[in-house]
């Protein structure tokens, strides 16, 4: 049976690497047509699809790691991002945007939301990778005390 871990682990793999095709298919459209708001469909719409499954799977995921890798007192770090993209997402899905109607309308997506407004979508992506953070300085802390020799921290030869 597959432990916690594994699963956020490749559940967190998995939303990473649907994140940076979302950005890669996003951009390249925006790039490709010179401007964002010029973008050609399929690709923008695969991109933003592509960065919303990544977002909400990053989250959900990086939250899973943050209770139950041994990362200590940094899970605190992990709090106010979380707390932000949940936000953000009950408020899409509740209250919507004026730009896009209300909510339980037809033309209610998350895709053309964050289509809408450019600014919050960075928001919500720099607060779902914020969330993974402790797990970042664990790994870090954990590799970087036992990769380097007792000889380089001292000093001695």
């Amino acid at each position: 049976m597959l432990s916690l871990r594994s699963i956020g682990r490749t559940g967190l793999a998995a939303g990473l690497f649907a994140l940076a095709g979302g950005i890669v298919a996003a951009g390249v459209a925006a790039l490709a047509a010179g401007d964002w708001w010029l973008a050609r469909q399929p690709w923008i719409g695969v991109g933003l699809t592509l960065l919303v499954v990544g977002l909400a799977m990053t989250a959900v995921f990086a939250l899973l790691l943050d209770a139950v890798e041994p990362v200590g007192w940094l899970r605190i770090l992990a709090v106010p991002p979380a707390l932000v993209v949940g936000s953000f997402w009950a408020f899409m899905l509740v209250v919507g945007l004026p730009t896009t109607g209300p909510p339980g309308g037809p033309e209610r997506d998350v895709g053309t939301m964050l289509y809408s407004l450019p600014e919050a979508l960075l928001i919500l992506l720099v607060a779902t990778l914020l969330i993974g953070l402790p797990l970042v300085i664990a790994r870090s802390r954990r590799s970087g005390s036992s990769a380097l020799p007792t000889s380089s921290i001292t000093g001695s030869q």
